[in-house]
């Protein structure tokens, strides 16, 4: 069986870009001009195209035409050793980050929201549902919610900007360190449509807690990230095996590992 198309029509671009016929910023041939190329219906190089944007090689510029964005398909690493955000991924990986506000409003924590920020049930929290996207490609879709005591005034500014930018310029903290938990699931058929993906693309989940440097809970997210496009980075310490037979986890840094018991334990890593 041949190929279809569309692909004979996507490995030829992709041949192209690879081979530095299009430099990062040209512009590639109209559909038009790619369908009486190959002989094929407009759609079916629009299908080819479409695949090239979603690769990260190709952006649509509206009115403009469809430009070479790279020359591969950036792979987006999330750092799970210290707070990072979206626009920092996606800048590291040569790409436009843009945020969208899906909504934001106020409304009273249940008995989850409650517990992850240590507050009373029924306390008026915030919440801002927003969608993180990479040169037009959607990302990530995340929830944020803070207690409002914090952010008195947040839904009057601008949101579609770096959420912790705002809480430190804006209301001066300092946000020290999170909690972090993740794993897999299929999305809802709603999440599909704002990620733009198919129903057996699964997602990589990541709830959060983060906290200031006076120990308080000042936001707790959930995030869903396409699983075709992120992928997470951490370090963890050595693995421990002493002599009485105890397996364990030792440090990433800062103590050395006594295994005898001698009283040998120094501090490393400073």
């Amino acid at each position: 069986m041949g190929k279809s198309k569309y692909l004979v029509i996507y490995e030829w671009l992709s041949g192209q870009i690879r081979n530095k016929v299009y430099q990062p910023g040209d512009k590639i041939p109209n559909e038009n001009e790619l369908a009486a190329m190959f002989g094929v219906h407009r759609m079916t190089v629009r299908q080819a195209i479409d695949k090239l944007v979603n690769d990260h090689m190709l952006v649509r510029k509206r009115s403009k035409g469809t430009f070479l964005l790279s020359e591969k398909s950036p792979v987006l690493t999330r750092s799970l050793e210290s707070i990072t955000t979206y626009y920092d991924d996606i800048a590291s990986a040569g790409l436009e980050p843009h945020y969208k506000t899906i909504a934001a409003g106020i409304e009273f924590a249940d008995a989850e929201v409650a517990g992850h920020l240590n507050i009373a049930v029924t306390q008026p929290v915030l919440f801002l549902y927003r969608l993180m996207l990479a040169s037009g490609v959607p990302l990530v879709l995340e929830r944020s919610i803070l207690p409002t005591d914090l952010v008195p005034g947040l839904l009057e500014k601008k949101l579609d900007t770096v959420l912790y930018k705002i809480l430190h310029e804006d209301y001066g903290m300092r946000l020290l360190h999170s909690r972090q938990e993740l794993g897999a699931v299929m999305p809802t058929e709603n999440e599909r449509k704002y990620l733009k993906i198919g129903d057996n693309c699964p997602c990589i989940w990541v709830e959060s807690v983060v906290y200031n440097d006076e120990g308080r809970a000042v936001e707790f997210s959930r995030a869903l990230h396409r699983g075709d496009k992120y992928r997470f980075r951490c370090a963890i310490g050595g693995y421990v095996y002493d002599k009485d037979g105890k397996a364990g986890q030792a440090p990433l840094a800062g103590t050395l590992v006594d295994p005898d018991g001698t009283g040998g334990a120094g501090s490393v890593g400073r």
